[in-house]
């Protein structure tokens, strides 16, 4: 009897063994752990999430903010206007390229020293230049990032990231704010400075990039962009750009008690989404149905997933097509238009709007192994019925 026992647990353990390393298979290289408070890696080119921490967490950004002046600015003066420096500008506090009241620089050269030094006073004397004064610049910067960029949970009050409670965005903002500032070929470029050579009245110098891996002070051969930022309340925030053969990608990392930590997050993520992820799409000739109702796409949606996964197509009740992982998580979504025939394609994909993939007992790989399982165990429970059987049998 013992022996039946045994012979049976083998079975059922190599059974569910397939189980099990499928599951390790899916996680294998995604990072476990990461010193930051928040973070996400975003596929800059199809805006499809990678990883994802508190990636929606409302959190100080720091100086990272100058990335949003910058686009801003970009899209509203000329790199080759003059502009007078304030005292208001001058008088800025923190990290400074040393502006002094009165002088007149370039558009281009405020805007080097602000991303390359994080100058605090580059980006006063930027808002003002722009907009007329620090306060219309960020009122209309707001509206620009909500309705232009498309960002939801991020709020600006000044243009250089200095501590105010007001102040906020999230690191899922903060990596779409960049993807939309890198179609910009200026900023790509202001993005990518290593070093540049700098002379006002105030100061001549040579300027380095604060960002390890842009200056090269930890090389990452990818890496085309970045910028740091901290605060004693922030603590480290970084945003890093980087592009492969492949893919071009952006990670973010918030709220890091070290620049050790926050470099070693970065690395984790970029080696995570460069090596391990593919673009794919979904046919514009796809149609859709959900609760009676077609939809089709206006044109193919592209979206990044991990290599060799499945992924999951569910339309809520809205029209609104999201893209999950093999872990259910979010990879992208975009809005479907209501479809204009009445027949259904050989694409189609069903709707659920409870969120759970609905075919996920039907799939192969976890159906037969259960199949098999619930055999063993009908098996085994009528093995040991005739035993029982025998042995009252011969008492």
């Amino acid at each position: 009897m013992k022996k039946q026992i045994m012979l049976i647990l083998l079975l059922v353990s190599w059974v569910l063994s397939p189980i099990t390393s499928s599951a390790e298979t899916n996680s294998t290289d995604k990072p476990d752990h990461l010193f930051s408070r928040t973070a996400v890696l975003l596929d800059s080119g199809t805006g499809s999430i990678l990883y994802a921490k508190g990636a929606h967490k409302k959190m100080n950004p720091a100086s990272i903010t100058k990335i949003a002046t910058a686009i801003y600015a970009l899209e509203h003066t000329g790199l080759d206007d003059k502009v007078t420096v304030s005292t208001r500008a001058a008088d800025t506090e923190g990290s400074t390229v040393y502006l002094l009241p009165g002088e007149s620089i370039s558009m281009r050269q405020l805007m080097e020293g602000m991303m390359v030094n994080s100058g605090n006073d580059a980006a006063v004397a930027i808002a003002e230049h722009t907009e007329g004064s620090v306060e219309g610049f960020m009122k209309k910067l707001n509206v620009f990032l909500k309705e232009e960029v498309g960002v939801k949970d991020t709020h600006f009050v000044n243009p250089h990231g200095l501590y105010d409670e007001d102040h906020y965005t999230t690191a899922y903002d903060m990596a779409k704010i960049t993807s939309y500032a890198l179609k910009n070929d200026t900023f790509k470029a202001l993005f990518d400075i290593d070093s540049v050579d700098w002379k006002s009245e105030g100061w001549k110098t040579t300027l380095y990039n604060h960002h390890k891996m842009v200056k090269g002070e930890l090389p990452y051969p990818e890496v085309n962009g970045g910028k740091n930022g901290f605060v004693p309340e922030a603590n480290h925030t970084l945003v890093t750009s980087a592009e492969n053969d492949d893919l071009s990608v952006v990670a973010v990392t918030m709220d890091a008690q070290s620049k050790r930590a926050i470099y070693s997050d970065t690395k984790s993520l970029l080696d995570y989404g460069l090596q391990h992820f593919t673009r794919s799409y979904v046919s514009k000739d796809s149609s859709f149905q959900a609760h009676s109702k077609s939809y089709e796409l206006p044109a193919d949606f592209h979206y990044t997933k991990r290599m060799n996964e499945e992924v999951v197509e569910e339309v809520n009740d809205h029209g609104l097509l999201t893209i999950y992982d093999g872990e259910h998580e979010e990879i992208a979504s975009t809005q479907l238009e209501p479809s204009r025939s009445t027949g259904v394609g050989e694409h189609d994909v069903l709707a659920t709007s409870n969120g759970m993939d609905e075919g996920k007992w039907t799939d192969p790989e976890l159906f037969y192994p259960v199949f098999l399982y619930m055999i063993i165990l009908v098996i085994a429970g009528i093995s040991m019925f005739r035993q029982n059987e025998q042995d009252s049998l011969s008492e």
